[in-house]
């Protein structure tokens, strides 16, 4: 019998940090996809990814939970027998509200109609995670309704996180796009927050290598610097409002085209997450990560400052970085190469 508040803290902590140790509470996601068990780790798919951006955190794990067999079929049952009440009373327009919400259902439906599936405890716990109670109609049909926004997408292969930029970003890499997840242990194949040991770093760098937006916010930044070391602007990323730079607001990311012109390409979130998708890094939840609001985090800590009005370097952390550290520097180069490919294809489009 599945424990029902185990595996929503369970399904929660995968929204998070997208990968667990085996569950058996779990098989059944891994059967329909959803999670992929890789040696002793569960890891979400492309099809948890793409379903957990089009729906609220709550719906998420509620329509999750409702895809555990014994229960959906109660479910369908449910509904189906008060489809055929509505039938009988002649209510056209309820019953073509029924049959035109859940076309993805009906075969099953049609299979499982007569057979007798019975209301067990272990469905009745989930009664009480799910609909706060005993489901009524209205609410199960809406609830089969968000549960057909899932697509059914092929994942990829899911390499073992290394050590160092080049190693973690990678294609098919699936990342957080989450700003405030606490730091937790390492894990295998998703890039979240965790206390960066891999190497011996000074701990100004340990801090950006323990964060992914951190990370990713440092090897941007020095990609704009690295422009400019070779004699001209490639990107800028410049606040909204110019007269209160150093207050949290969304950021403007400008790329200068081939003829050196400025163009406004967007919002800095929206950059970083269209970024991602050209490359094959996955986000989960999917959607574009607050970047904005870790640059002013950033300042914060001193690694990131306001000159020439635009988010830039830090001076101090600029001379660790490329007079003593080798791994964002020397380790970071292929994933540097993978970010300025994209803004050339940018400035040459612009």
């Amino acid at each position: 019998m599945v424990n029902i508040n185990e595996l929503v803290k369970s399904l929660n902590f995968l929204y998070d940090y997208g990968e667990i140790k085996n569950n058996i509470d779990l098989q059944y996601l891994i059967d329909q996809n959803f999670i992929r068990l890789i040696e002793d780790r569960m890891v979400i798919t492309k099809k948890w990814i793409k379903f957990s951006g089009k729906v609220n955190r709550e719906d998420f794990i509620s329509s999750l939970l409702c895809f555990y067999p014994p229960l959906l079929h109660k479910l369908l049952q449910k509904v189906y027998a008060e489809a055929c009440i509505i039938g009988r009373r002649g209510d056209s327009k309820a019953l073509y509200e029924f049959i035109d919400s859940i076309p993805e259902f009906v075969e099953t439906i049609l299979k499982i109609k007569d057979e007798t599936i019975d209301e067990t405890g272990e469905v009745k716990g989930f009664y009480q995670a799910i609909f706060n109670g005993y489901p009524q109609y209205p609410s199960i049909l809406n609830k089969l309704k968000t549960m057909q926004l899932v697509e059914n997408i092929e994942d990829v292969d899911s390499d073992y996180m290394g050590k160092n930029p080049n190693e973690i970003w990678t294609k098919g890499r699936k990342v957080t796009s989450s700003i405030t997840l606490a730091k937790l242990d390492k894990n295998k194949y998703t890039f979240t927050p965790y206390e960066y040991r891999d190497f011996s770093v000074e701990e100004p760098v340990r801090e950006v290598l323990s964060y992914p937006w951190k990370t990713f916010l440092t090897l941007l930044t020095m990609v704009a610097l690295e422009y400019q070391t070779a004699g001209f602007e490639g990107l800028a990323i410049r606040p909204t409002d110019h007269n209160n730079y150093y207050a949290v607001q969304a950021l403007d990311l400008y790329i200068f085209n081939t003829k050196g012109r400025e163009v406004r390409v967007g919002m800095l979130n929206d950059f970083v997450y269209e970024f991602c998708l050209e490359n094959d890094i996955y986000l989960f939840p999917d959607k574009a990560p607050e970047v904005d609001k870790v640059i002013f985090d950033m300042m914060d800590e001193q690694k990131i400052d306001f000159k020439d009005g635009e988010y830039v370097l830090n001076e101090k952390f600029k001379d660790l970085i490329y007079s003593k550290d080798i791994i964002i520097k020397n380790r970071s180069r292929k994933f540097k190469n993978i970010l300025k490919d994209y803004i050339e294809k940018l400035r040459n489009t612009l």
